[in-house]
């Protein structure tokens, strides 16, 4: 072949490769990211609940959103010995459902423990710290009385 072709013939290939590279790199680069899985449970920054001290005892009832509806909120408080105590109320929400639809959904909870009436009350959420606004229960509230409803 002639010397005058092969130069025309490489810029040409030239091109079709850049070409390529520029397609493939904008097809890729603007087709959205993998979909990032939803958090195991719903963010919380506040929690707001009732609290009620009678007999020594504290009581804590109200409702947290849970990511779907297939999840469960468990509650427990750790008390630590010290004066005053300081308690940790902790929301475990948890779920073993394949597939569910991603709904914040509303979960009660009612958490009873023994403290000294100046306990420090902390809580945590999947064990990360989160703000627990407590709402003292009016004179005529019993939160004995509170009911939860329990997915069976």
């Amino acid at each position: 072949m002639n010397k005058n072709i092969w130069i025309p013939l490489l810029v040409i290939i030239a091109f079709v490769v850049l070409g390529a590279l520029i397609y493939y790199t904008i097809r890729y680069d603007s087709q959205p990211a993998e979909p990032t899985p939803p958090p195991p449970v719903a963010q919380h920054e506040t929690i707001n609940a009732k609290h009620q001290y009678k007999d020594g005892r504290h009581i804590i009832a109200g409702e947290a959103n849970v990511p779907t509806p297939c999840h469960i909120l468990a509650t427990d408080a750790l008390v630590a010995e010290s004066m005053p105590e300081q308690v940790t109320v902790r929301f475990i929400a948890s779920s073993s459902a394949d597939a569910c639809a991603q709904v914040l959904t509303p979960a009660r909870f009612k958490v009873e423990f023994q403290a000294s009436e100046k306990a420090i009350i902390k809580a945590t959420w999947n064990g990360d710290p989160v703000e627990l606004n407590l709402i003292p229960a009016g004179p005529g509230e019993d939160l004995d009385e509170f009911e939860l409803f329990i997915k069976g």
